[in-house]
């Protein structure tokens, strides 16, 4: 099995073959079928593929400790499936990408391969050294790939107004959360839009897409949600229309930047807890200089149970 190493172009040669073998019924992919049948003709195929409860992981990639082969397991305690969907594809993403091929020679005279596992704990980017967490964003960006196509997903949403309507559309044609399929669109729209997740009143994380980013909207973990916005006044301030982005004045979603009119659209989760908003901006002002902008303003704390 000759994969790309690279994230993106390893999930699109997946697509390209789902595509050829399934054509456009392929959706919501099923990454069990396609990791077992793809590394059966290996030295080390995947072998087993289970959901367990797992405390303290979403999921692990396991390096057998009998025989060159490796099994991947899901947190299923979530009880959600679009979650343990993105889990199982982030898992085989490590198998694609990051694994380091086993052999025979690895179980000689009775010996066990040790330290080769996978690990993946949710929201915990702040405990990983550099070369995890670059480990554990390729993953879930190869997750993101294999699941929703950008093509394809261009394609439901092209022309279209983000509604709640739309995004339960998306995730249903991909299986995947709401925080996967809004997060994809947010990586890839050319409007100024971001994301915000929130619990009890501050943010837990948010990502801006590239426009946004450029006129100057951050969301930082630890963010207090604005007291007039839809978040914080909870589901009755939609004034009954949870469909659409409703018209705020300017300034109740303010940025240190950038700050001015912005449409809301938050649906809330009572069993999560959490409120999950997608904001809407006029158009760019002026773009802040390069050298106005800090590698700590970019930093993304999204990780683990965001994109999941």
């Amino acid at each position: 099995m000759h994969l790309s190493k690279r994230p993106k172009k390893a999930a699109n040669d997946f697509s390209v073959l789902l595509r050829t073998v399934l054509g456009e019924d392929r959706f919501p992919v099923d990454v069990k079928a396609l990791a077992m049948e793809v590394s059966k003709n290996v030295e080390d195929p995947i072998s087993r593929i289970e959901g367990i409860e797992i405390n303290g992981f979403e999921g692990m990639l396991r390096a057998s400790r009998k025989k060159p082969a490796w099994r991947i397991l899901f947190n299923t305690t979530t009880r959600y499936p679009g979650r343990e969907r993105f889990t199982l594809a982030h898992e085989f993403g490590h198998y694609v990408m990051h694994r380091r091929p086993l052999t025979a020679a690895d179980y000689a005279n009775g010996a066990s391969p040790i330290g080769l596992d996978f690990e993946c704990s949710p929201l915990q980017s702040n405990k990983w050294k550099e070369s995890d967490r670059e480990r554990e964003e390729e993953a879930d960006t190869f997750a993101s790939f294999l699941l929703m196509p950008i093509d394809d997903y261009r394609q439901q949403v092209s022309g279209r107004q983000i509604t709640r309507s739309l995004l339960n559309h998306v995730t249903n044609r991909y299986g995947v959360s709401l925080l996967a399929a809004v997060r994809k669109w947010i990586d890839f729209t050319d409007l100024r839009a971001a994301m915000v997740v929130a619990r009890d009143g501050f943010a837990l994380w948010g990502r801006a897409s590239e426009r946004a980013l450029r006129s100057g909207i951050f969301i930082t973990s630890g963010m207090e949600i604005p007291t007039l916005s839809i978040a914080a006044r909870g589901p009755d301030a939609q004034r009954g229309n949870a469909e659409a982005p409703i018209s705020l004045e300017a300034n109740v979603w303010g940025f240190q930047r950038s700050s001015g009119p912005v449409r809301e659209l938050t649906i809330f989760s009572q069993r999560l807890g959490l409120s999950i908003s997608l904001l809407l901006f006029d158009s760019a002002p002026a773009t802040p200089e390069p050298d106005e902008i800090s590698d700590a303003d970019t930093y993304d704390l999204l990780a683990g149970l965001v994109t999941r």
